[in-house]
C-alpha cells in the first residue's frame, strides 16, 4: 500500500482546493517526495492535514486551540472558509487494508458549526472504523507515520507511558490493541451489567419465594376445593334427588288418595241426601236429637283430628329443622373441652383425690356426653321435639279417644233406639249404617292423606334446607345439581351411602379454613415475577458466557500481542543500536520495558455462576479488570554517545537527542515499515555531516516505505524524486509548485 494523492481545501492556509500527487513505487524502492519552501509558507500545514485526515483529535499536535482553528480563517483579500476538507487516496492493491477496494479514499470534513464527518470512499463511517483500518495497515497518526515539526525528539522527552503508545504502533500490535481495548470495554460493560442483574435477582428472590409459598398454598387450596366440590356434588346430588324421588312418589300417592277421597265424598253426599229425604218422611224428635248430638260429636272429632294432624306435622318439621340447623363444633372448642376433661382426670394421685373425682364424675360424664352429641350429626329419630307440642298432641289424642267413646256410646244408643222404633224406620237405619260405613272409609282415607301430607311437608322442608345449604357452600354449583339428575340415585358412585361422605366434606372444609383465603392476583404476580426471574437468570448465564468468550478473546490477543511485540521489540532494539552507531560513529544504546506486577489473587473476583455462586459487587469490577491490564507500562531509552558515560536522556545535547530519535525512528521503520512516512523538518537540528548520514539512511529505508519529507537541507532534497514547493502570496493563501528531479537532470544534460 502507498500514498497516491492528497487533496486539501479550506484547511489552515490552503484556502483553495489544492492537490498533491505522489509517484507510484519503482522496481526496488519507493519514490521520495520532498516539500520545500520558505518559513511561514504553510509547508507544515500539509503534514498537519495528513495527520488530521488520519483521525488526529489532539488540537495541540495540530497546533491549534479550537477545532475551528483548522479552517481557513480568511485574510485581507480572501474571506474565511466555511469548512475544512482533506482527502487522502491510498493504493490498496496489496490488500493491506482488509477492505474490498483497490483504492481507498479517506475524507474528513469539519464545518464551522462544529459538525464533522468521516467518509470512506464517499460513505459515512465512524472514526473508530478509520482507526482500525489504519492500524490493520500499520498506519497510525500518533506514531512514526507522521512526525511533525519539532516532534523528532518528542519520543525522547516523552514519559515512558507516552512512549509505550509510540512503540505499540512501532511493533505492529496497534490493531490488536484496538481490538483488545474494545474487548476489555465490552468485558467491563458486561461485568457491570452482570452486577446490575445480580442486584435485581437479589431483590426479586425474596419476593419470589414468598409468592411461591402463597401460590403453592393456592394450588393446594385449588386441589382441596376440587376434591371438596366433587364430594359435595356426590353428597348433595344424591340427597337432593333422593328427596325429589320420595316427593314424586308421595305426590303420586296423594293424587290417588285425593281421587278416592273425592269419589267417597261424592258417594257420602249422595247418601246424606237420601238420608235427609228418609228423615223427612219418618221424623222422630228423639232420633233427631241423638242425630244432632252425633253430628256435633262428629264435628268435634274432625276438629280434633285436624288438631292432631297439625301438631304431628309441626313435630316432624321441628325434627327436620333441628337436624338441618346442626353444625359441627369448631376444632378449638373440641380441644378446649378435651383439655378440661383431661385436667379433671390429671389430679388423680391418691385415694383422697379419687374420691373427689368420683364426686365430679357425673359432671365429667355429662360434659363428655354433651361434647359427643355436638360432634355427631343427630338422627331425626334421636331429636326430642318440643314438650309443649308433645303435650298438645297427647291431650288431643286423649280427647280424640273420649270423642270416639262418646260417638260409640251414641251409636249404641241410636242402635237400641232403632230396635225399639217402628219397622218403617228400618230403611233409614240401614241408610244411616251405610252412611257411617262410608264416613269411616272416608275418615281412613283422610288419615292416609294427612300422613302423606306430613311426609311431603317434611320432605319439602328437607329439600329447602338442602337448597339453602347447597347455595351457601356450592354457590353456582347448586343450580347445576338441581338441573342435572344423576344417573344412579339413592347412593354414590362406587357404592355406599351419601351420609358417609359428610365427615370427609367437613374435614376438607376445615382444611380450607386452615389454608385461608388467598388473593387470586397472587398467581398472576407470581407468574410475572417468575418470568422476570427466569429472564434475568438466563441473562446471567448469557453474561457469563459472554464474559468467558470475551476473556478468551482478550487472552488470545494478549498472547498474540506479547509474542509479536517481544519479537519486534528485540529487532527494533538491535536496529536501534546499529543506526545509533552509524549516526554517532560509535557509542551504545538500548530499550528497556517497564512492567508492573499484577496481583492475580487480589484482582480475581468471584462471579456468580450458572449454579448460583456469589455475585460480583460493583466495586470488584475494576479488580476483575486488573488482571486484563497490560503489564508493560512504559518504555525506557538508554543512550551513551561515544566517549561519554552518561545514560540519562536529559543530559544529551539537542543534536544528540535528534540523532538518537532519528536512529530510533529509523530502527522502527527498518523492522516494521509503515506504508508511508511523513517527516516534517526532522533534520533541522543536524549538521552537514549528520545530514548526509541521515539522507543515506533515508535512501536505504525508501526500499521499504514511501517518504514525504518537509525539509530545508540540500542533502535531503538531493535524495528526493519529486519536489513540491510551497509559496504564500499577499492574500495569505498557500500555493504549490511541483518539480520532478528526473526532468531537472534531463534539462541539465541538455
Amino acid at each position: 500500500m502507498h500514498l497516491k494523492a492528497l487533496e486539501v481545501q479550506g484547511f489552515k492556509t490552503f484556502a483553495k482546493k489544492t492537490g498533491l500527487s505522489f509517484l507510484p513505487p519503482q522496481k526496488h524502492r519507493y519514490p521520495i517526495t520532498a516539500i520545500v519552501g520558505p518559513n511561514g509558507s504553510g509547508k507544515s500545514n500539509l503534514s498537519d492535514a495528513i495527520r488530521w485526515v488520519l483521525g488526529e483529535q489532539s488540537l495541540k499536535l495540530l497546533r491549534g486551540k479550537k477545532s475551528e482553528d483548522v479552517i481557513f480563517s480568511g485574510s485581507q483579500g480572501k474571506s474565511q472558509a466555511g469548512f475544512a476538507d482533506v482527502s487522502i487516496t491510498l493504493d490498496n492493491s496489496d490488500n493491506a487494508m482488509p477492505i474490498d477496494y483497490k483504492e481507498v479514499l479517506i475524507t474528513r470534513r469539519l464545518f464551522r458549526d462544529g459538525s464533522s464527518e468521516y467518509l470512506l470512499n464517499q460513505s459515512k463511517v465512524r472514526l473508530a472504523d478509520i482507526h482500525l483500518l489504519l492500524a490493520q495497515a500499520n498506519v497510525g497518526q500518533k506514531s512514526y507515520s507522521v512526525i511533525g515539526q519539532g516532534m523528532i525528539d518528542h519520543i525522547l522527552v516523552a514519559s515512558p507511558e507516552e512512549r509505550k503508545t509510540f512503540f505499540d504502533d512501532a511493533t505492529g500490535v496497534k490493531q490488536f490493541q484496538l481490538k483488545r481495548h474494545r474487548s476489555v470495554l465490552k468485558l467491563k460493560r458486561t461485568l457491570e451489567n452482570l452486577s446490575d442483574v445480580e442486584m435485581l435477582i437479589k431483590e426479586i428472590e425474596p419476593r419470589l419465594r414468598s409468592l411461591k409459598r402463597q401460590a403453592s398454598r393456592l394450588e393446594k387450596r385449588e386441589q382441596v376445593e376440587t376434591e371438596l366440590k366433587n364430594l359435595e356434588t356426590k353428597y348433595y346430588g344424591t340427597l337432593y334427588w333422593n328427596v325429589v324421588d320420595e316427593l314424586e312418589g308421595f305426590e303420586s300417592q296423594s293424587k290417588k288418595i285425593n281421587k278416592e277421597i273425592a269419589e267417597k265424598q261424592k258417594t257420602l253426599k249422595g247418601l246424606e241426601q237420601k238420608t235427609e229425604k228418609v228423615e223427612d218422611i219418618a221424623t222422630d224428635a228423639g232420633m233427631q236429637k241423638m242425630q244432632a248430638q252425633y253430628r256435633e260429636v262428629q264435628k268435634r272429632r274432625n276438629s280434633n283430628r285436624d288438631k292432631q294432624f297439625e301438631t304431628q306435622k309441626e313435630i316432624e318439621l321441628s325434627k327436620v329443622r333441628a337436624q338441618s340447623n346442626w353444625a359441627p363444633l369448631p376444632l378449638i372448642r373440641i380441644v378446649a373441652e378435651v383439655k378440661e376433661v383431661i385436667k379433671g382426670l390429671k389430679i388423680l394421685k391418691n385415694l383422697k383425690t379419687s374420691e373427689e373425682i368420683i364426686k365430679n364424675l357425673p359432671q365429667i360424664l355429662k360434659r363428655s356426653e354433651s361434647l359427643a352429641s355436638k360432634l355427631e350429626r343427630p338422627n331425626p329419630e334421636d331429636i326430642k321435639p318440643d314438650k309443649k307440642l308433645v303435650n298438645e298432641l297427647k291431650h288431643a289424642k286423649e280427647e280424640g279417644k273420649k270423642i270416639e267413646e262418646e260417638m260409640k256410646k251414641l251409636e249404641k244408643e241410636m242402635d237400641l233406639y232403632v230396635k225399639e222404633e217402628r219397622k218403617s224406620r228400618t230403611d233409614l237405619i240401614e241408610m244411616q249404617k251405610e252412611l257411617r260405613v262410608a264416613e269411616q272409609m272416608l275418615h281412613k282415607l283422610e288419615n292416609d292423606r294427612n300422613q302423606l301430607e306430613i311426609e311431603m311437608a317434611r320432605l319439602n322442608e328437607r329439600k329447602q334446607n338442602l337448597i339453602r345449604e347447597m347455595d351457601e357452600f356450592m354457590k353456582s354449583g347448586s343450580e347445576k345439581i338441581r338441573k342435572n339428575s344423576p344417573p344412579a340415585r339413592g347412593g354414590v358412585r362406587g357404592g355406599g351411602s351419601a351420609e358417609k361422605l359428610y365427615p370427609d366434606i367437613q374435614r376438607l372444609r376445615y382444611k380450607l379454613e386452615l389454608i385461608g383465603g388467598i388473593d387470586p392476583e397472587i398467581v398472576q404476580e407470581f407468574s410475572e415475577t417468575k418470568e422476570r426471574f427466569n429472564f434475568l437468570d438466563t441473562q446471567v448465564k448469557d453474561l457469563h458466557q459472554a464474559i468467558k468468550a470475551t476473556e478468551k478473546i482478550v487472552k488470545e490477543l494478549d498472547e498474540k500481542i506479547e509474542a509479536q511485540s517481544k519479537k519486534a521489540f528485540q529487532k527494533i532494539n538491535k536496529k536501534f543500536e546499529e543506526y545509533f552507531k552509524i549516526l554517532f560513529d560509535g557509542g551504545s544504546c538500548s530499550l528497556v520495558k517497564l512492567t508492573s506486577v499484577v496481583d492475580d489473587s487480589a484482582a480475581t473476583a468471584s462471579l456468580r455462576g450458572a449454579e448460583g455462586d456469589e455475585a460480583i459487587p460493583v466495586n470488584e469490577v475494576d479488580q476483575k479488570l486488573e488482571k486484563h491490564k497490560d503489564p508493560v507500562v512504559g518504555i525506557e531509552i538508554q543512550a551513551t554517545p561515544p566517549g561519554k558515560k552518561l545514560k540519562a536522556l536529559n543530559l544529551l545535547s539537542g543534536g544528540e537527542r535528534a540523532l538518537t530519535s532519528i536512529a530510533l525512528v529509523s530502527a522502527i521503520m527498518a523492522v516494521n515499515p509503515s506504508p508511508f512516512v511523513i517527516l516534517d523538518e526532522v533534520d533541522a537540528a543536524l549538521d552537514e555531516t549528520n545530514t548526509l548520514r541521515f539522507a543515506s539512511i533515508l535512501e536505504d529505508l525508501s526500499k521499504k516505505s514511501q517518504f514525504v519529507i518537509i525539509t530545508h537541507n540540500r542533502a535531503t532534497m538531493e535524495k528526493a524524486d519529486v519536489l513540491y514547493g510551497v509559496t504564500m502570496g499577499d492574500d495569505g493563501v498557500s500555493n504549490l509548485l511541483s518539480i520532478q528531479m528526473e526532468e531537472v537532470q534531463s534539462a541539465k544534460q541538455v
